[in-house]
């Protein structure tokens, strides 16, 4: 009866959304948002096909200034095409299980799965395209606006409607210069806009390694490293006729080259740092040469953070500064003084006891058989790096904050700065949902702490719809949060939750028809509206458990979401712009259509596992001069907003938002960009 009431008043206070929940705990039944609603809801596309997973994915700016992006996917095996790693099609369709060649030849028996199951598809030339791609955003997002896609069961997808996005997609794996599976490893944008990726998938979960792979969106390549014998070998002789490198002997996966991390990892997180220079924590490693069986034994949680120079090509290890975290770890940048050099890393959670193999804990053979706690630290990172003693083993350089009520692993996160007109800032990181590691149960919980409080503390917000690990948060232009997705256990949460920063209230807005929790992604497009990608392909037709014929009818799909602010009325145009901006200075901008009440930056880069790696939302100070212009101050340090490409929005104020217009952020002494 409880849940009754609370529901009935949801749906009173005007949430779009409200679920009725039956004794259970499970969600029996939901309102429609009414059809006049969508300045409320916001309004979902049809499904939209898609050709890949979509498990990381990044905007990227090929041209000097340009206004219109490109994206890049991958899923695993990035290096590779389906076709490599199945069998040959069956007669009358349906998946074709696994190629033992592949197994042996590259896995060296380590075997496959169901996430490798949706590399194949019932739209046969999909098997031909190579894991990692290239996407037309502007071209993709022109034929979405035409209304072309309609449907909103994947099953009713025919291979005529799926050829439809063909012309979008171009290879960007072992054809650009890719050598290594790139699944589950951190990725930033650098302050230069190429994406760097950090770890590597060797041959299964746990198994990690050491390179720093680089994709150069000027070239639209793969920077040079080596390729290791085992993907030439198979690219030479798929069939096994002639001698090949032993897959078991990680040189053979990872070979070795100057600019490699010192630690091996798989699920490292990655952070791009003000100095331009690149933080990597945590991740996993195993010894894949004692072979499938034995090698769960031997995993280990790397402790040692490392950082990455991109003008050296080369890393150091900060032997001092160890710390057990959490499998991708959510750290970001905050500034902790009116300095340029002040600033530090803020990491979210630890480890905490009791660890694998000690009384209680798990056993070391597990997926992730650690326990996380919400302790909040801020990791001197620059401190680190003086120290004389960086290569003795210590525990160094950490500051404890504060405790989250929750760890929120692989829950959604997102840093929002608001920079005021009189010089002051706010720093405030949202966690939404997760868990605590191990085998705990997923959270409803959801809190947030301002980096810039003179004493840090985490305060709830308003709890999730429901419980959920695997969701995706993104900051919209107009200063709200749109959270996406996530499941607990078998209970997928479907309805897209925006969030109000400025009280911490929830409303529920549109219900999708597509579970989106592993694996899955959204990201802000510049015309504001927002993609929401990814997720297995396998799991994406509701139902549990699924049948194979439901397996084999997933295609991946792409969903358009427009938020509330494209349905409130005339929008502002930005006519002129800048094309860079320089830290604390103050920039022109014409714009016509509405009246402006904020004008706020927002960084394009990555997106993968529920986090977008250091696509920050800034608010920026904006005054309006005689002459109509409006005066806006670029953000004043590099701890607040870390160089790089930004999306500039103007919000009206009636609610709406212009497009966004694409800009850097930059030192005032940088080069200009080729």
């Amino acid at each position: 009866m409880e849940n009754f009431h609370r529901a009935l008043s949801l749906a009173l206070t005007g949430t779009c959304y409200f679920l009725l929940l039956a004794a259970s705990g499970s969600p029996a039944s939901a309102a429609d948002c009414p059809a006049d609603g969508a300045a409320v809801c916001g309004q979902n596309s049809g499904l939209i096909p898609i050709h890949k997973d979509f498990i990381h994915a990044s905007l990227i700016w090929n041209k000097k200034y340009a206004e219109c992006p490109k994206m890049l996917i991958w899923m695993r095996p990035s290096e590779y095409k389906p076709k490599h790693y199945l069998n040959p099609p069956l007669q009358g369709g349906g998946f074709p299980g696994f190629n033992q060649k592949y197994i042996d030849l590259v896995q060296g028996g380590f075997g496959l799965g169901q996430l490798d199951e949706s590399g194949w598809s019932r739209y046969s030339p999909d098997l031909e395209r190579e894991n990692a791609q290239i996407v037309d955003v502007c071209g993709l997002q022109s034929l979405i606006n035409t209304g072309t896609f309609t449907k909103t069961a994947i099953a009713d997808l025919t291979s005529a409607d799926i050829s439809y996005t063909d012309p979008f997609f171009s290879d960007a794996g072992f054809s650009r210069g890719l050598g290594y599976n790139l699944f589950c490893n951190g990725h930033v944008s650098g302050t230069d806009g190429r994406i760097y990726v950090v770890g590597l998938h060797d041959k299964g979960g746990n198994n990690g390694g050491r390179k720093v792979n680089i994709f150069d969106p000027k070239t639209e390549q793969w920077v040079s490293r080596p390729i290791p014998c085992v993907r030439s070998g198979f690219e030479s002789d798929p069939t096994g006729v002639l001698s090949h490198c032993d897959p078991l002997n990680e040189d053979n996966t990872d070979p070795r080259h100057s600019s490699d991390l010192k630690y091996q990892r798989w699920y490292p997180s990655a952070v791009t740092l003000p100095n331009g220079k690149i933080l990597v924590l945590s991740g996993s490693d195993q010894d894949t040469s004692v072979g499938s069986t034995n090698a769960s034994a031997t995993k280990v949680r790397q402790a040692v953070p490392e950082v990455y120079d991109p003008k050296t090509d080369t890393t150091v290890a900060l032997e001092n500064a160890r710390k057990l975290l959490p499998m991708y770890p959510r750290a970001f940048v905050v500034q902790t003084g009116p300095g340029e050099n002040d600033w530090k890393v803020a990491v979210t959670s630890e480890v905490v006891p009791p660890l694998p193999g000690q009384p209680g804990g798990l056993s070391i053979r597990g997926y992730d058989p650690f326990f996380y706690s919400g302790n909040t630290y801020l990791l001197d990172v620059q401190a680190a790096l003086a120290d004389p003693l960086i290569a003795t083993p210590a525990q160094n350089h950490w500051a404890f904050v504060d405790t989250a009520q929750n760890a929120h692993d692989s829950g959604a996160g997102v840093i929002m700065v608001t920079i005021n007109a009189d010089g002051t800032w706010s720093q405030d990181v949202f966690l939404f949902g997760g868990s605590n590691g191990g085998n705990t149960p997923a959270a409803a919980t959801a809190e947030t702490i301002n980096f810039s409080s003179a004493a840090p503390k985490w305060k709830p917000l308003t709890n999730l719809a429901l419980p959920a690990t695997q969701n995706n948060v993104v900051a919209l232009p107009d200063g709200k949060l749109l959270v996406v997705g996530g499941a607990d256990g078998n209970v997928n949460s479907l309805v897209y939750q925006m969030f109000n920063p400025a009280d911490g209230s929830r409303t529920d807005v549109v219900t999708s028809p597509v579970p989106r929790h592993d694996h899955s992604t959204a990201l802000l497009m510049p015309n504001g509206g927002v993609w929401v990608m990814g997720g297995n392909r396998v799991n994406l037709i509701p139902g549990s458990p699924q049948t194979q014929a439901q397996r084999d009818a997933a295609v991946p799909v792409l969903e358009f979401y427009k938020p509330p602010y494209f349905f409130k009325g005339a929008k502002p145009v930005i006519d002129k712009s800048p094309n860079s901006i320089h830290y604390g200075n103050k920039f022109k901008l014409d714009v016509s259509g509405a009246e402006v009440e904020s004008v706020a930056l927002i960084r394009t880069g990555p997106i993968t596992h529920n986090w977008t790696w250091g696509n920050r939302y800034v608010k920026l100070p904006v005054a309006k001069e005689n002459s109509g212009k409006l005066e806006v101050t670029a953000p004043p340090l590099p701890g607040l907003a870390i160089a790089g490409d930004y999306l500039l929005f103007a919000v009206a104020k009636n609610g709406t938002v212009s497009e966004g217009r694409h800009v850097l952020l930059k030192f005032r002494d940088d080069p200009e960009p080729d």
